[in-house]
């Protein structure tokens, strides 16, 4: 039986394959350590939403350039669902982020599955 990776492993790959191969490569010794750091805590949060927790995570991810925050903010995917990388991000007091790129396997907005313009 294969031994279970912790999220902190597995979402390296996972980045990659939904960002691209190249995603990580901006990121600092300080990025990579904080990144792992801020993954683990999404887990933690997952099981446990106590607010202070999003505050831990949102602390953790200040600590990473602004422009690689981004794979922050899509990790949480990794762990919980694509829905809640906003309403963590926003719990975590986190800035909005300026640019988000589409991960290739996130749900597309229902307007434009429905071919609706958003207003």
């Amino acid at each position: 039986m294969a031994k279970v990776q912790p999220a902190c492993v597995t979402v390296w790959p996972w980045l990659r394959e939904n960002l691209g191969k190249g995603c990580t490569a901006a990121l600092t010794g300080t990025d990579a350590k904080a990144l792992s750091a801020a993954v683990q805590i999404v887990e933690l949060y997952a099981y446990d939403s106590e607010p202070s927790i999003g505050l831990a995570f949102g602390r953790v991810v200040s600590r990473m350039q602004p422009s690689t925050r981004e794979l922050a903010y899509h990790a949480i995917a990794h762990v919980m669902d694509w829905s809640d990388r906003e309403r963590l991000w926003n719990l975590a007091g986190l800035p909005g982020l300026l640019k988000v790129r589409r991960c290739t396997w996130e749900p597309k907005p229902v307007d434009e599955i429905l071919g609706v313009d958003a207003c």
